[in-house]
């Protein structure tokens, strides 16, 4: 009836969503989180090219940091590639009190495509959060 009051999942973390009040449901193993917040930033990786000697590491599929009523929420998929203890996809999510907090922790995130994301999604995180806080 009102497809605007849906409830978002992965597939629809994109720009059209961005410092928009929304509910998310997002799958977090066999289990969903369900939450209120606003997405400041995100990344898919669907067309990057890795070079040859990263196609072998663990690399970051989708990221997206929200910011809720309380915290900034920072999800995070990765693919984990010739890892003795762990195999495919598996999903992350970090909580932090501020948007600082939120930039040390992906300026520490070591992937093989960290190029590829780290500072544009920060960056659009911020000018977000700036546009919809004023």
């Amino acid at each position: 009836m009102f497809p605007f009051l849906r409830t978002l999942r992965e597939k629809d973390i994109n720009s059209t969503q961005l410092g928009k009040a929304r509910t998310y449901r997002l799958a977090r193993g066999d289990q969903t989180m369900t939450f209120k917040g606003r997405l400041l930033g995100f990344y898919h990786a669907e067309g990057d090219c890795l070079e040859p000697e990263a196609q072998n590491k663990t690399h970051l599929l989708t990221i997206a940091i929200f910011r809720t009523s309380s915290r900034y929420l920072i999800y995070y998929v990765l693919n984990y590639v010739n890892n003795e203890h762990l195999s495919g996809r598996q999903v992350h999510v970090h909580a932090t009190p501020d948007l600082e907090a939120a930039a040390r922790f992906v300026d520490a995130m070591t992937y093989a495509n960290r190029k590829s994301f780290a500072q544009g999604v920060l960056e659009d995180a911020r000018a977000t959060d700036a546009s919809s806080a004023g």
